[in-house]
Formats: C-alpha cells, structure tokens, sequence
C-alpha cells in the first residue's frame, strides 16, 4: 500500500510556483474536505468534480494521477 494522492500530491506544494501541479497541491493542500486518505482515481476525481474550485485543475489532476499510479504501484 503506497501513499494516498494527497500525500503524494503533498510533494509539489509550492506557495511562490505557479505551474499547474503546484496550482494544484497547493488547492489540495489547502481544501480541509479533500479525500486525504483515498487513493481511489473515481473517489478523488468526483470530489474534484463537484467542486467549482477544481475546474480549471481538472486535466492537470488526470496527469498528476497518471505520475502518481507510475511512482507508486
């Protein structure tokens, strides 16, 4: 068993970045009802989705899930 994505996601916060993953961690990061434990693509990816927060975010999220399933499974 690996990290969940929000550990994994955790790596690429960076407050003074503004590419997109860091755009990304740091909205995770700062989201107190993000799924913290889940690594679950369909669980993450309908939270992100319900969220009006994440609509920009959302084809970074599906390249950052794709480098998280290659460095963690």
């Amino acid at each position: 068993m690996g990290p969940s994505f929000y550990e994994y996601i955790l790596r690429y916060v960076n407050h003074d970045a503004n590419d997109p993953i860091s755009r990304l961690a740091n909205r995770i990061h700062s989201d107190q009802s993000f799924p913290k434990k889940s690594e679950s693509f369909d669980e993450v990816s309908t939270y992100l989705e319900s969220s009006p927060e994440y609509s920009k975010l959302l084809v970074i999220f599906d390249d950052t899930w794709q480098s998280y399933q290659f460095d963690n499974f």
